[in-house]
């Protein structure tokens, strides 16, 4: 997650040595403008609520960064003290690639990490790496996700 007063309007531009063939890197983007909106995106990435897509088994598979309530704390660090009511508090990023490049690489994890280091270090590089409050990756669904 990342504070949005260090969004930087720049376009998107990925650069990654791997190429997907005919698979696809798949990226969205939402803007989170209340702390209900984190708590409940936070509540989902550390499964603290139930997440049906999820497999309760492979819930140790997922790697955080940092523990739920250091995300918070960093969210509201880089916050200004007055903002607008409709202010963008925090960017959640999606960042995964179509199931056919996982099951193309199932046998082949350093692909898989370098793929999702990569997609990490442009994260870091398009808002700052201070400013990458957290990550988080998940191996608990059908298809894997930063």
């Amino acid at each position: 997650m990342l504070p949005s007063h260090k969004m930087n309007p720049e376009p998107i531009h990925v650069h990654m040595n791997h190429t997907l063939n005919t698979q696809y890197a798949i990226l969205r983007l939402e803007k989170l403008k209340s702390f209900g909106n984190i708590a409940g995106s936070l509540a989902h990435t550390y499964r603290t609520r139930e997440t049906p897509n999820a497999d309760p088994d492979r819930f140790n598979q997922n790697t955080h960064s940092v523990d739920k309530d250091e995300v918070i704390n960093k969210i509201r660090e880089r916050l200004p003290e007055k903002r607008r009511k409709d202010a963008v508090l925090a960017l959640e990023y999606l960042i995964t690639a179509s199931p056919e490049f996982f099951v193309t690489h199932i046998d082949n994890q350093p692909i898989i990490d370098h793929y999702f280091n990569e997609s990490l270090k442009w994260l870091k590089e398009r808002h700052g790496s201070e400013n990458v409050v957290s990550w988080h990756i998940h191996d608990d669904e059908t298809t894997p996700h930063l």
